[in-house]
C-alpha cells in the first residue's frame, strides 16, 4: 500500500532507515546513519554504508514482498555476529522506517515502511591477510505477512484424533481408522459379511435389482 509523504520544508531530502529487531525477546536498535539517533525513546545504533536492505515493493493491491537485511564489515568481537549464531533468529520481527531529517539533522518525520518475519540467515567470513584482519557479513531474509498468510496450512486431517482436538466430543471421523485401505467392490452383488467389500457374481441383490443395489453400507 502506498504511503503519502508530504513536501518537505527544505530543498535538500536528507533521510536514514531505522530497523527494529525482535530477536529471541530482544529488541536491536540499528540505522544506516552516520551518528546515533533517537527515535520513540530508543537510541539507534549507526552502521552507515554498511548496512543494507534490498528495495521494497510497492503495488495498488496487496503484494508480496519480501526483502533482505545485510550487515557487512562486522569485526570478529561484535556481538551481532554471536546473536545470530546463538540466538533463535528465525520467527524474529523486523520492523523498518524511514526518517526524515531537517537541516539540522534533527528527525522531523519517520514512516513505516515495511514489517515482516524472519525466514532465514546466512553468515560469510572475509579474510585480509594483508592486514591480518576478519570480518563478517550477515544477512537476513524477512519476509512479508502476506507471504506467511499464502503459506499457511489451513484445515485438519480426516482423523479421530485431529477432529477431537477442534470439536470435543464429536465422533464423525472415530471410524476412519477400521474404513482405511478397506476395498469396495461398488456394483456386485452384496455376500453378507463384514459389510465390507463385494462379493462375486453379477445379480439384482437384495431388494430386487437396480444399479446400486448390491451396495451395503453400516450406519451408527
Amino acid at each position: 500500500m502506498a504511503t503519502s509523504i508530504p513536501e518537505l520544508a527544505s530543498n535538500d531530502i536528507k533521510h536514514c532507515l531505522l530497523i527494529d529487531l525482535e530477536i529471541d525477546s530482544t529488541t536491536y536498535y540499528i540505522s544506516n546513519a552516520y551518528k546515533a539517533v533517537t527515535y520513540n525513546s530508543n537510541s539507534y545504533t549507526e552502521c552507515g554504508a554498511l548496512l543494507q536492505v534490498s528495495q521494497f515493493t510497492e503495488d495498488i493491491k496487496t503484494t508480496n514482498g519480501d526483502i533482505t537485511i545485510s550487515l557487512s564489515g562486522i569485526p570478529s568481537n561484535i556481538n551481532y555476529l554471536q546473536t545470530i549464531l546463538t540466538a533463535k533468529i528465525k520467527g524474529g520481527i523486523a520492523t523498518v522506517y524511514r526518517a526524515f531529517f531537517n537541516d539540522n539533522y534533527e528527525i522531523t518525520n519517520v514512516y513505516q515502511r515495511f514489517k515482516g518475519v524472519i525466514t532465514n540467515f546466512s553468515v560469510s567470513e572475509d579474510a585480509s591477510l594483508l592486514e591480518s584482519e576478519l570480518t563478517n557479513s550477515v544477512a537476513v531474509s524477512v519476509a512479508s505477512i502476506n507471504t506467511l498468510l499464502e503459506n499457511r496450512i489451513a484445515g485438519q486431517r480426516t482423523n479421530p484424533t485431529d477432529r477431537l482436538e477442534f470439536f470435543t466430543n464429536d465422533q464423525t471421523f472415530k471410524r476412519v481408522p477400521d474404513l482405511h485401505n478397506v476395498q469396495f467392490d461398488f456394483g456386485k452383488e452384496y455376500t453378507g459379511g463384514t459389510g465390507y467389500g463385494g462379493g462375486g457374481g453379477r445379480g439384482g441383490g437384495r431388494g430386487g435389482g437396480g444399479p446400486f443395489s448390491g451396495i451395503n453400507v453400516n450406519m451408527r
